[in-house]
């Protein structure tokens, strides 16, 4: 495992089928990141063909792991799908993840009437509710854990009001998600290279390493997820990490 698929899957020994299902995960994280990094690194000619790609990749890949380690039951009932006799893949599955629905929510829930009548359940990974449940908390925890310590990472994260951390991960997802399956459809009729070029898609993939890494950070300092690290191994390892993207 590489330092970005440690830092969002965590300690995942143990854990029986969610352990399959990070395993899994975690080797995709393997194979992308490194694919990243290259085209950060490196002047590359297929960075316009295939950059986009590998981030949103990633991006999908990270938010994937964090519902999995937040509701194990959400990875588990899809793995349990994805297993049986009958799944199809020339169908849509109703409990595939989506990424509106199970990263961004449907509908926008108001904080004045949220939690006098709530709608069924609700679990996107950037809702109201998990950011006053999870995401809220946890973010103040790490910032009182890490108070002398410096990263580039680390330092971005400060600068974010703890009540707005939510709405901070989830607009640079969104913006992210948009920037990147733009370059993956067949939508230019133009050349793509005039959209995304070289040093558009190395922005790209800088700021989705940079997103997930963030939001991995956070998330070990929720108290109920599953594979959690301590904070000398998440520092060890964002340092290194730090280092493969050149900040």
């Amino acid at each position: 495992m590489n330092e970005l698929s440690i830092l969002l899957c965590g300690k995942h020994d143990g854990l029986g089928e969610l352990s399959d299902i990070l395993v899994q995960l975690a080797t995709t994280i393997d194979d992308f990141a490194p694919r990243c990094y290259f085209f950060i690194q490196n002047e590359s000619p297929d960075i316009t063909t295939f950059g986009a790609y590998c981030g949103r990749t990633l991006l999908e890949t990270a938010c994937t792991i964090l519902i999995g380690r937040i509701t194990p039951y959400r990875l588990l009932l899809l793995k349990r799908c994805q297993q049986h006799p009958d799944y199809s893949i020339g169908v849509r599955h109703n409990v595939a993840i989506q990424w509106s629905g199970d990263v961004m929510p449907d509908k926008k829930a108001s904080p004045d009437t949220s939690w006098n009548k709530i709608d069924g359940y609700t679990h996107p990974l950037f809702s109201y509710y998990m950011a006053e449940i999870h995401w809220i908390p946890a973010f103040n925890a790490l910032l009182d854990d890490f108070v002398n310590e410096e990263s580039t990472y680390l330092n971005d994260l400060k600068k974010i009001d703890p009540k707005g951390v939510i709405n901070s991960f989830k607009t640079e997802a969104n913006k992210l998600y948009s920037s990147l399956s733009k370059g993956i459809h067949q939508e230019f009729v133009v050349p793509i290279s005039l959209n995304y070029d070289p040093p558009t898609v190395k922005e790209l993939l800088t700021e989705t390493i940079a997103l997930v890494t963030k939001m991995a950070l956070v998330s070990h300092y929720i108290p109920t997820i599953a594979t959690k690290l301590d904070k000398d191994t998440l520092l060890r390892h964002l340092v290194e990490l730090e280092k493969k993207v050149d900040i």
